[in-house]
């Protein structure tokens, strides 16, 4: 039924947020702003780098010379920080390498930053995956679904051939955008509850479901 399966990356393949956060905090502490924690993070994250530094910018400070500036400082820091995450969520490494001998074609699409993209994907799964993409000047971030379209030609996929699963009301939105069945995943960092009422076709409490959904 597919043959190409599209994930997200943060908070579906690893839990990004610790080093995330180190970056973040180490920003606003140059700016003086007040520090954040991991759920105040939580409800910053999934729509891309200049949304994430945004909202964790006192309101008074929101002007697009300000974002620029601290956006230039926040990419520095987590450039530092990034390859911090070097493990997966438990067996998501080994239920991709198996779903990739299966035949399916693995893709991951995030917000994130291209380069990280690319660098933890080489660093977390280097085998499986046949095309990575993450946030690039010019192309819009999900759930617009040009890149995912993009994506999804890469893997030689027609968008009905296509799963996406992801941890987010914006990777749900991104499925249903381009065409894709919509999947969740339960240990993210969005309710699976949201998920469903979203239109997830399921919502995977464990990476190893994936084995037995795909196979």
């Amino acid at each position: 039924m597919y043959k190409a399966l599209i994930f997200d990356l943060d908070g579906t393949i690893a839990d990004t947020l610790p080093a995330i956060l180190t970056a973040l905090n180490s920003t606003m502490r140059r700016f003086g702003y007040p520090e954040h924690d991991i759920p105040a993070l939580r409800s910053f994250i999934n729509n891309g780098a200049r949304m994430l530094v945004t909202r964790a910018m006192p309101e008074t400070e929101r002007t697009e010379a300000q974002i620029d500036a601290v956006l230039a400082d926040y990419d520095a820091a987590y450039t530092e920080t990034y390859l911090q995450t070097d493990h997966t969520y438990p067996e998501l490494d080994h239920t991709l390498s198996l779903l990739h001998r299966r035949g399916y074609r693995i893709g991951v699409l995030s917000n994130k930053q291209d380069y990280m993209v690319k660098g933890l994907c080489a660093q977390l799964l280097p085998d499986p995956v046949s095309a990575a993409y993450g946030q690039r000047k010019g192309y819009p971030t999900k759930p617009d679904p040009t890149v995912p379209l993009a994506v999804a030609a890469e893997l030689d996929a027609a968008p009905h051939e296509v799963a996406f699963i992801g941890d987010s009301d914006v990777d749900i939105k991104t499925a249903l955008a381009a065409g894709f069945a919509p999947f969740g995943v339960a240990w993210g960092y969005r309710p699976a509850a949201l998920l469903r009422e979203l239109g997830a076709l399921t919502v995977f409490e464990h990476p190893t479901d994936l084995i037995r959904y795909f196979s």
